[in-house]
């Protein structure tokens, strides 16, 4: 589900977990899975995201068994299938990449979808033990997005620093924030030279454990590469009390967080990544542009 204004911005994870519940607006309900059998299982498959563009987007998900995340699983193989009233075709096939080094596992595809719609996602899951079970969702796919996307310029924002506000519990909501992801504005990191990581969060105020590690992946990414680029926290809100959304979240076009966006030395983004992102994920995604 994606939020229409910014008055009612809202986490990720929260949507993921009101989806699974069947409390949130949620496109038609899969089905079948074409030319998959299917099994009894108590695994549920739920999306970890709420914004895909046609193309071939990054779609997150996570299994539950129960209300208890689960990681007992091999491999996980994807179909993707346009859902057209009471017809579906089989569209594009692939293997899903595993993330566990986040406090929830997670796993990432990036399906072929050529067009705007509802798109069923069905899943073949091999367990531990070698046996198969299957599960699937839904999701609404739109022709484009009004934030920035990969292949866009990078917004040279002016967000706060420590040097135009030292009080750090006014820039970050986090409990115990990294200082250094509160040097730079976006616009003096685009003119830096080297690629660039923003994430726009707030982990404490996220209520959901999809979204606020996020920002620890950052700050281990950061700690682990460097100066060799420059990582900077943005905070969704620019006042705690009353909660009044940051300027950049308006500037951005965001909606929902978290979103942790990958820039190249040139300005490019080359990677935006919506709900959980660990850190093997968000350096796989940065190394192609580290200067060597």
């Amino acid at each position: 589900m994606m939020m229409k204004s910014l008055g009612r911005l809202t986490s990720i994870g929260i949507v993921t977990l009101l989806f699974l519940s069947g409390c949130a607006s949620a496109p038609p309900a899969p089905t079948s899975i074409p030319d998959q059998p299917q099994a009894t299982s108590s695994l549920v498959v739920v999306v970890a995201s709420d914004l895909f563009v046609a193309g071939n987007p990054r779609v997150p998900f996570v299994l539950f068994n129960g209300d208890k995340p689960f990681s007992g699983a091999r491999t996980i193989q994807v179909t993707a299938y346009e859902l057209d009233g009471a017809t579906t075709t089989s569209g594009w096939t692939g293997e899903a990449a595993a993330y566990e080094d986040y406090e929830i596992p997670y796993w990432v595809v990036y399906p072929e979808l050529p067009h705007p719609g509802y798109w069923g996602i069905g899943t073949r899951i091999q367990l531990a033990d070698g046996t198969t079970t299957s599960g699937e969702f839904a999701i609404e796919v739109v022709d484009h997005s009004d934030s920035p996307g990969v292949g866009d310029r990078a917004l040279a924002s002016h967000n706060r620093t420590l040097k135009t506000e030292p009080d750090i519990r006014k820039l970050s909501s986090d409990s115990t924030p990294d200082l250094n992801l509160y040097q730079m504005t976006l616009a003096d990191a685009l003119e830096s030279g080297i690629p660039s990581v923003v994430t726009f969060a707030t982990p404490g105020y996220c209520t959901s454990r999809l979204c606020a590690p996020v920002l620890n992946s950052v700050k281990a990414a950061a700690q682990e590469l460097g100066s060799s680029a420059n990582f900077i926290h943005v905070e969704v809100y620019k006042t705690f009390d009353p909660l009044v959304h940051a300027d950049e979240m308006r500037e951005w076009n965001l909606t929902s967080e978290p979103w942790t966006f990958v820039i190249d030395s040139q300005g490019t983004i080359t990677a935006r990544l919506g709900g959980p992102v660990s850190l093997q994920e968000l350096t796989q995604a940065l190394e192609p542009y580290l200067i060597q």
